[in-house]
């Protein structure tokens, strides 16, 4: 009798602690939609970059910087352990493909004619290590444009800037000490939290182009 009480009460214990668990979870992801224009926010681990910056830094040639491992910058979760989920509405949505996305980014922008940039991968392993920036080179982007941030494998959580939201990404190529070169990509927000901060691994920015372009 004594041990099915104990065994209950640790059942009971394990269930209560699941529940908390997954409320829990439930509340990072509501609190991670509610604040979506918030610029700090690494919506693949649904806390803030820890590489942001509000002095501009990430773009000063000869300047340092680490990149953490709870920012998941070259590891994309597998499905449904991300911390997206299905939200639509006229300024941001998920999808499960980048083909999805970079349609509705054509759809949002009102044009067949654009430009994607995607974040490479770098060629090592950056990760918690000293990185000197040796070059950088700001993209050219138009003034209306579309973010879109893998969150899961092939799964994109994507926003129109524009207006009053101006945003501007940079080509940093950086290298760790006795390392090879690499390019990130690094995002500078000029409304709501301004600063910048290291894009991650497989984000994408669409822009419109002038110049026509077959999709075919």
């Amino acid at each position: 009798m004594k041990f099915t009480a104990a065994a209950q009460l640790i059942t009971i214990g394990a269930t209560i602690a699941g529940s908390v668990s997954a409320e829990n979870l439930r509340k990072d992801r509501r609190s991670l939609y509610m604040n979506s224009g918030n610029s700090m926010a690494n919506f693949r681990v649904g806390k803030q970059y820890t590489t942001w910056s509000s002095d501009e830094h990430l773009t000063k040639v000869g300047s340092t910087f680490e990149i953490s491992p709870t920012d998941s910058y070259d590891f994309v979760p597998a499905k449904g352990y991300g911390y997206a989920q299905s939200v639509k509405n006229d300024f941001f949505s998920f999808f499960y493909s980048s083909e999805e996305a970079t349609k509705w980014a054509k759809s949002t922008l009102r044009t067949e004619m654009i430009h994607k940039d995607q974040v490479p991968m770098p060629n090592e392993s950056l990760i918690a290590k000293e990185l000197t920036v040796d070059a950088v080179e700001e993209l050219s982007l138009s003034e209306e444009k579309v973010l879109c941030h893998e969150t899961e494998l092939e799964s994109y959580f994507c926003h129109k800037l524009g207006g009053d939201k101006t945003l501007n990404i940079s080509k940093v190529t950086v290298s760790p000490a006795h390392g090879k070169p690499s390019t990130l990509f690094v995002a500078c927000h000029y409304f709501g939290d301004v600063g910048c901060h290291v894009m991650n691994v497989n984000d994408f920015i669409v822009s419109t182009s002038e110049e026509k372009i077959d999709f075919k």
